[in-house]
């Protein structure tokens, strides 16, 4: 489990930086994203909200539509993190 804070918060942007999902991006470009995963996760999210949170801000923040294996991928991944 996680808190919020400025180490966490970029260790899960660099974390989802390094997925590829946004190539041209850089480490710092999932800043807003990480914030609010974490402090979803922290208000006790499933990990059904957590994909549906992260395909809807990739679309709507970052103009990225990724497919449903992804998602899962990414959530795992970002899960497998937070719970360490």
């Amino acid at each position: 489990m996680k808190i919020l804070d400025e180490h966490n918060i970029s260790a899960l942007s660099k974390i989802l930086y390094q997925t590829n999902i946004m190539p041209s991006g850089n480490s710092r470009s999932f800043i807003k994203l990480s914030e609010k995963l974490i402090l979803d996760f922290q208000s006790g999210y499933d990990l059904e909200k957590i994909k549906r949170v992260i395909a809807g801000e990739l679309i709507t923040t970052y103009g990225i539509s990724i497919n449903d294996n992804e998602v899962e991928e990414i959530t795992e991944i970002i899960s497998s993190w937070y719970n360490k």
